[in-house]
């Protein structure tokens, strides 16, 4: 795929659509947007193979967004970054009709004060400033606050699709818990080794 996207590039370059000095950031774009393309269909395909297509659909509702506004933990690699998303797909998929909507809503309410206190989690790849930062934190609280209430108000008023709510739910927490690893980690690396 790397040598396609070198070749794509190379040709847009070549065309005069591109600068050539800036053929590594095109590259990198093209990357990123094929392998996100290419993790989303794995994970529909098998969702709807298996009937987890709405399940599905809500998780990834709730965690491309907050991922994408408030940041989280960024694998190295985009094959690991698939591997860590459709692992962490199928284990999600295996755990939700384990989770009680008790507990969904404990999530929920728990995943809330990570996102308002973390989000954006800083990247040492990304500068941003101020105001930049206050718009994705703006966002990152409104998605989260309304991905919490969508999902509570779908566990506890629609039991037909509770499934749905159960899964926001989850993705909400996930979001969270890759926020929280993510800031850990920023933690860990400013203090150095002890």
């Amino acid at each position: 795929m790397t040598s396609m996207i070198k070749r794509i590039v190379g040709r847009w370059s070549a065309s005069g659509i591109v600068e050539k000095a800036d053929e590594d950031v095109y590259e990198y774009g093209l990357e990123l947007i094929l392998f996100s393309v290419v993790n989303l269909a794995a994970i529909l395909a098998t969702a709807a193979f298996f009937g987890k297509l709405a399940q599905s659909a809500a998780l990834l509702i709730a965690i491309i967004p907050l991922q994408a506004y408030g940041g989280g933990y960024h694998a190295k690699t985009h094959m690991r970054c698939f591997l860590i998303m459709y692992i962490g797909w199928w284990a999600a998929m295996l755990a939700l009709p384990r989770i009680s909507p008790a507990a969904a809503t404990a999530v929920a309410i728990a995943s809330l004060p990570v996102v308002f206190l973390l989000a954006p989690v800083p990247h040492v790849n990304v500068e941003m400033s101020v105001g930049h930062r206050l718009k994705l934190r703006r966002f990152a609280r409104i998605a989260a606050s309304c991905i919490a209430l969508l999902s509570v108000a779908l566990i506890w008023l629609a039991p037909g699709i509770s499934s749905v709510g159960i899964a926001l739910s989850a993705g909400l927490g996930i979001a969270a818990l890759s926020m929280l690893a993510a800031h850990c980690s920023n933690v860990f690396k400013a203090k150095g080794p002890a």
